[in-house]
């Protein structure tokens, strides 16, 4: 059971794999513009995304890739302005109408980053050559997050020249940002804190699920897409103990520094490896959701998983990542104490713990919880940085959209809402009361996910092209009015 559990489930959360900069003035002339790019790749989904994924732009080295995407929508005709303009943070909208004119706007927002590529010599075609191969897109951000930036531009692409003689209900705009790969300082977290009021966003459709093949046994007929709503949040703990003791290690004190640091964590792992099951809202509506497409005994336990709850708790808290999806966790990621001779007890330790909540669990209760499990009070705990609470995105109108726009793509699909579990960018526009919902509207299997992050990214040029064409059926329904008449 436990295995059928965890495919049933998995799709919600193998994003995980896609596991303070120059704040630029507004300039109303809009003079520091990108150069116009080569006309002839904006006729080549492929060749467009092939050129983008061979400029490498790991994070904090955007400008270069950021400016070619803004050279390349700036020679479509769309309104380009650029918001940071700096090698580590680079940031630009491109609209069907100038931001100036107020218009509520959709915003499709995708990241300019990608995650290193180590260990070069152990892919199949060099990282970052783009390289086509038997109709296959080689590289580093062939799928995260470069495909969804081609997408959605292209997608655009058809509205054009009609925005530039009818007045559509709605503004479309591309927000392309910096570091979203390292907690997205660079980018969101400035275009949120401001230029919000520029961009005067309605909705906000950036990443955090898709479709995944084989996904729930005996409904071979579906196609199944995630489409995010919440995310779990992160919440990074700095820990310091100084302690003075005798320095000797030949020596020993009855307790030290490291000692006592040891023993706090220890108390830490036990609680977290004996965590609480929580079915947040979120959870619960994404299991009955997925639990109106399984048949049998286990769609009826999915669809009332509450009730259910004493028996599938047992097995969920057998898989790691099914434990995490409905759970707070805490990781020890580092420790490290003051350089010295090995001989030497060191005086001042620290360490580092990632830690990741539901998204209706209060930051400053857990950090409650922390303080008691570590019980040490000389242990001072310190914010790195977390990310802030955020009411799930409502399924309304917005998520109706994009989930009619899948349907109209792919034959046979079901589209349902589900947590994320780990942080990206679209916490930082619902901490702003602005709906965001996350979605690679692509229907990939396992051995495609597998190489996010990873060894061999690549991505089928049809995806592409269908991916496209999810975005400009989105695009379709908002400037026509349909989504006025949706319930």
């Amino acid at each position: 059971m436990l295995q059928q559990v965890k495919k049933h489930i998995f799709f919600t959360f193998f994003l995980l794999f896609f596991l303070p900069g120059l704040y630029g003035e507004y300039n109303n002339k809009n003079d520091d513009q990108p150069p116009l790019a080569d006309l002839d790749l904006i006729t080549s989904p492929a060749g467009l995304l092939s050129e983008y994924v061979s400029i490498e732009s790991v994070t904090g080295n955007e400008k270069e890739a950021g400016t070619f995407l803004a050279g390349v929508c700036k020679d479509m005709g769309l309104n380009v302005e650029i918001f940071t303009n700096a090698k580590d943070t680079f940031n630009f909208a491109a609209s069907l109408y100038p931001l100036e004119m107020g218009k509520p706007n959709i915003i499709l927002l995708n990241h300019i980053d990608v995650v290193p590529a180590d260990e070069p010599h152990l892919w199949t075609h060099p990282p970052f050559s783009g390289k086509i191969v038997n109709d296959t897109l080689w590289g580093r951000g062939s799928i995260d997050n470069k495909s969804m930036a081609v997408m959605q531009l292209l997608g655009m692409k058809q509205f054009i020249d009609k925005s530039k003689t009818h007045d559509f209900p709605y503004n479309v705009t591309l927000l392309s940002v910096s570091g979203e790969e390292t907690g997205g300082f660079t980018g969101s977290k400035v275009i949120s804190e401001h230029y919000l009021d520029r961009l005067n966003p309605v909705v906000i459709y950036g990443e955090g699920g898709a479709g995944l093949q084989d996904v729930v046994p005996g409904t071979a007929d579906q196609k199944l897409f995630g489409v995010s709503v919440a995310e779990r949040r992160m919440l990074w703990l700095k820990l310091e103990l100084n302690m003075e003791t005798s320095g000797h290690g030949s020596v020993p004190p009855p307790s030290y520094a490291i000692q006592e640091m040891i023993d706090a964590l220890d108390n830490v792992i036990w609680e977290n490896n004996n965590r609480n099951v929580r079915f947040s809202n979120t959870t619960t509506e994404m299991f009955k959701e997925l639990g109106k497409v399984q048949p049998g005994a286990m769609g009826v336990a999915l669809r009332n998983i509450r009730v259910s709850k004493p028996i599938v708790v047992p097995f969920l808290k057998r898989d790691e990542i099914l434990y995490s999806l409905v759970s707070n966790t805490v990781t020890v990621t580092g420790i490290k104490s003051e350089p010295g001779a090995p001989n030497q007890i060191p005086q001042k330790v620290t360490a580092t713990l990632d830690c990741c909540l539901l998204p209706e669990f209060p930051a400053e209760d857990f950090l409650k919880k922390i303080r008691k499990w570590l019980a040490n009070d000389n242990i001072e705990i310190k914010i790195i940085n977390k990310r802030d609470k955020a009411k799930p995105s409502s399924v309304n109108k917005y998520f109706y959209v994009m989930s009619n726009a899948i349907k109209h793509t792919y034959d046979n699909a079901k589209v349902l809402p589900i947590l994320f579990p780990a942080s990206n960018d679209n916490n930082y526009y619902r901490s702003k009361n602005i709906p965001a919902y996350g979605i690679h509207p692509t229907y990939m299997n396992l051995e495609l996910i597998e190489t996010i992050h990873n060894v061999d990214e690549r991505l089928p040029v049809n995806m592409l092209e269908k991916g496209i064409e999810v975005y400009a059926e989105l695009i379709r329904q908002f400037l026509y009015e349909d989504f006025e008449k949706l319930n």
